[in-house]
């Protein structure tokens, strides 16, 4: 039985980064990725309602309007998705939201210099294998820091910075972690299976991550809303599965499975993919725990 919530769910993901009361663990986390004259001594959430462009949009992204050490104003759009096109939503975005900021004046910058948007994507996939100008695969990395750069690789504008986090690359065991940015992974790609808080994430800011994503501690309207924010992404991910059955009936993608064992199989990997627990899967598709652990 599952202890802790799946961080990957709008509800796990909302209650980890996009609450008042998990603010200190926010920052936390996105400091390990900030340069040390950006490292976050407050913060606040954009209270200006984005209109999505479609019903994945609305959820999993959040606007945090941040003040460094150096007083520098700046601004995180933070993001947990699955898109084929995550790179240009991650470009336009980012583009928009510089774009407001030139375009108006804000209390939250108290006159301060507005210095940078940072993107910052969490991703429970795997970015498709793309080819560079020489025809040469790109390779995928776990950790992305992308800037606009010349040709020559000279920063051409270092107000834009693109950062995105390849969760299923990350392998490190508990003996393995070595940065504070490792543990932080390490927490959320495996929260829904540990059954204790493991000994090196024993310290106060984990604790705090851990209580606040501890099942038993949800009251039932809260588990009824983690249940169906799981459910509904299942639910999304099976739209997609029938939309490739569309596609293959027409020939636009190649292949087929053969019989509803394969489709079950595939549907199983995917939500592994996903990070959902072994004992969700197993719950949502009747399929053995030992055959789920094998794929």
């Amino acid at each position: 039985m599952e202890i802790f919530f799946d961080p990957y769910s709008d509800y796990g993901f909302k209650k980890l980064f996009g609450e008042e009361g998990s603010k200190d663990i926010l920052m936390d986390f996105l400091n390990t990725m900030l340069p040390d004259c950006h490292q976050i001594t407050e913060l606040a959430f954009s209270d200006k309602e984005i209109v999505p462009a479609g019903i994945m949009d609305r959820k999993g992204s959040y606007d945090i309007y941040c003040t460094a050490v150096n007083e520098d104003r700046f601004i995180v759009e933070m993001q947990k998705a699955r898109f084929p096109t995550f790179k240009e939503r991650a470009l336009i975005y980012s583009v928009w939201s510089l774009q407001n900021q030139i375009r108006r004046g804000d209390d939250w910058k108290k006159k301060k210099r507005f210095a940078a948007i940072y993107f910052v994507g969490i991703l429970n996939f795997v970015f498709k294998e793309e080819l560079d100008d020489h025809g040469k695969p790109i390779p995928n990395k776990l950790y992305t820091n992308a800037r606009i750069c010349d040709e020559d690789g000279t920063v051409f504008y270092k107000g834009l910075t693109m950062k995105f986090i390849q969760m299923p690359l990350f392998k490190k065991t508990e003996n393995e972690l070595e940065t504070r940015f490792d543990k932080w992974l390490y927490f959320l790609k495996n929260l829904p299976s540990f059954d204790q808080i493991p000994r090196i994430l024993n310290e106060p800011i984990f604790s705090h991550a851990f209580d606040i994503a501890k099942i038993g501690n949800m009251v039932p309207e809260e588990r009824e809303a983690y249940d169906k924010s799981v459910m509904d992404t299942l639910a999304y991910w099976g739209a997609i599965e029938d939309g490739r059955e569309v596609g293959k009936e027409e020939g636009k993608i190649e292949g087929r499975i053969e019989g509803k064992m394969e489709e079950k199989i595939e549907v199983v990997k995917a939500m592994k993919a996903e990070g959902l627990s072994i004992e969700m899967i197993a719950r949502v598709t009747k399929f053995p725990v030992e055959e789920i652990e094998r794929l």
